[in-house]
């Protein structure tokens, strides 16, 4: 028997790519990811661990009962009370994997590695032998783009399928940079452009009061603009990457995920999220310099703009027609963390599960 435990609702895309092909149910100690997978996947099995009595709750029992239990961040602490297999397939693209974090994974059976640039890491910890390329799970869940299926998306949001469509895919506290440009966009860039705001999802499906009254206030604003929509995890990540046209981030997993579609880029830099904010975060992990350099290079496949940047019509409109002056960058840096551009390595990891259950 399979289970696939998360904390966290981002991790849902990987594990879900494989409860999809192979069955199995959800377990998690918290409600409001359970009640997030139940939006998304309402015929998924869900089981949760009260954290009060975990060892009486259902969620427990399922696990115990498990021979393979798939998750996508360590949960050390509580995994390690399990006699099943263990895989660690990584929720997001993990660029600040440092050896350290790596080696505390060693309890894992398998490690499914997205890439070379992580492959680098889990070398350098000494634990090869538990690791193989599996690629990025998330990516079987993407879409083909498609004319038709876009304008129908697009039109369900309320937005004109006439429009390009900016994506604004932050990431989270404390670094995230929604709190300095959520509302900056939706007042700043005109209504010929779709806009699509969606928060990191431990803002969005864990909010707290402060943050839905910010979402109030914003959706206030949404309203007198028109052509913008707030994803509170509403939608699939993977769909509205299909259908967008321009990236906005903080330089992060959706900015990587989104190279899947080579999607233009603008990076926002704050002083808690930049090149440099990161680059030191690096360093005060251990990693080597450069491999530092190395994740770094996602700020080189597009331009910078800050909460200060006027003008933000034109520096989107320059990243648009200026898309190709980053199309190498992108490219190289696609393969960099994610390898090939195909499903095999996915394929492969589905095969060996399905034959192990």
């Amino acid at each position: 028997m399979i289970s696939y435990f998360t904390k966290q609702f981002q991790a849902v895309p990987a594990l879900m790519s494989l409860q999809r092909e192979l069955g199995g149910a959800f377990v998690s100690t918290r409600a409001n990811t359970l009640r997030a997978i139940h939006q998304h996947y309402p015929q998924t099995a869900l089981h949760r661990i009260n954290n009060l009595w975990p060892k009486y709750s259902k969620g427990y029992a399922k696990l115990l009962a498990s021979d393979l239990i798939v998750t996508g961040s360590p949960n050390n602490s509580l995994l390690k009370q399990f006699l099943a297999k263990k895989y660690m397939v990584f929720h997001g693209t993990f660029a600040p994997l440092s050896v350290t974090e790596a080696k505390e994974m060693a309890h894992f059976d398998h490690l499914c590695v997205l890439g070379p640039r992580m492959m680098h890491v889990i070398e350098q910890a000494g634990l090869a032998h538990k690791a193989s390329y599996c690629g990025y799970l998330p990516f079987l869940e993407n879409p083909e783009k498609n004319e038709t299926a876009r304008n129908a998306f697009l039109q369900n949001l309320g937005l004109n399928p006439a429009n390009k469509t900016i994506l604004y895919l932050p990431c989270g506290r404390p670094i995230g940079s929604w709190d300095f440009m959520a509302e900056k966009l939706v007042r700043e860039i005109p209504a010929e452009f779709n806009l699509i705001l969606r928060p990191h999802p431990s803002h969005s499906v864990s909010a707290r009061l402060k943050d839905k009254l910010g979402y109030l206030r914003l959706n206030t604003l949404i309203q007198a603009r028109g052509n913008a929509y707030l994803d509170l995890t509403t939608q699939k990540l993977s769909t509205v990457l299909a259908y967008g046209d321009l990236v906005i981030s903080d330089g992060t997993s959706p900015a990587e995920e989104s190279l899947y579609y080579d999607l233009p880029q603008l990076f926002v830099e704050t002083p808690l999220q930049s090149r440099a904010a990161a680059k030191q975060v690096l360093v005060n992990k251990g990693i080597e310099a450069l491999h530092i350099e190395s994740v770094l290079r996602i700020y080189d496949c597009g331009k910078i703009i800050t909460p200060q940047t006027n003008g933000l019509s034109d520096a989107i409109q320059n990243a648009l027609i200026d898309a190709n002056q980053f199309s190498k960058q992108r490219a190289e840096y696609f393969e960099y963390v994610f390898g090939a551009r195909d499903f095999s390595a996915q394929n492969r990891l589905i095969e060996a599960l399905r034959q192990y259950a």
